[in-house]
């Protein structure tokens, strides 16, 4: 009897470890705001790669994505490399989302607000700067805001922006890498994007703006 108490002590360790919040016990700092790292641009263009799971069904897409400023929002159109629209997204001033187009494939709500979350975390959108929090955690800073579930955490090493997390309660949700940032509010020369529970991936690669296409 005292063997299953203690076998069962220890499984509800191990579990209870592996559902901790991944950033438990941080230690709060004074620093400036992730802000910095809001990208300022006109107009870019990645090469972008989509390759996930559905359930026994893997599924591939590629082509552009552009991220444009105009003046009255932001616009991020993805489409493939013979002009088909997957998606185009719209963002006015005051940051307030819609969809002007999305393929069939795409159109369900999961999937654009996954993607529309992914897009507005990179461009630093719809972030409730009352609730920012700066952490330390080693050579580390860590500028976290309050989701309407969870949070994005903005992650500083050597005053650049490393990558960007969103976690739930307990684990992370998502997470961003960065790559070749030539300044605090230059857009990343390569972006990846790792779904942990939705089980994809986006790859962005910058295109030059006096590459062919």
């Amino acid at each position: 009897m005292m063997h299953c108490l203690r076998l069962s002590s220890l499984i509800l360790l191990l579990l209870s470890a592996s559902c901790a919040s991944p950033y438990k016990n941080l230690e709060q700092t004074n620093t400036s705001s992730a802000l910095k790292f809001k990208p300022v641009y006109e107009r870019e263009l990645y090469r972008c790669v989509v390759d996930g799971k559905i359930v026994f069904r893997k599924f591939h897409l590629s082509g552009l994505l552009l991220f444009k400023e105009l003046e009255t929002g932001t616009r991020v159109v993805f489409q493939n490399e013979m002009g088909l629209t997957f998606f185009d997204f719209e963002w006015d001033k005051n940051d307030s989302f819609r969809v002007n187009q999305v393929i069939e494939q795409l159109d369900k709500p999961a999937v654009i607000k996954t993607l529309q979350k992914d897009m507005a975390l990179l461009l630093m959108k719809n972030l409730d700067k009352a609730s920012e929090t700066h952490f330390q955690q080693g050579e580390e800073i860590l500028h976290r805001f309050s989701l309407d579930k969870g949070f994005a955490y903005y992650i500083e090493k050597s005053a650049r922006l490393m990558r960007i997390d969103n976690t739930g309660e307990r684990k992370k949700v998502t997470t961003i890498s960065l790559e070749g940032k030539k300044s605090p509010a230059a857009m990343p020369e390569k972006v990846l994007i790792d779904h942990h529970t939705a089980n994809f991936k986006i790859q962005l690669a910058k295109i030059d703006a006096h590459a062919n296409e």
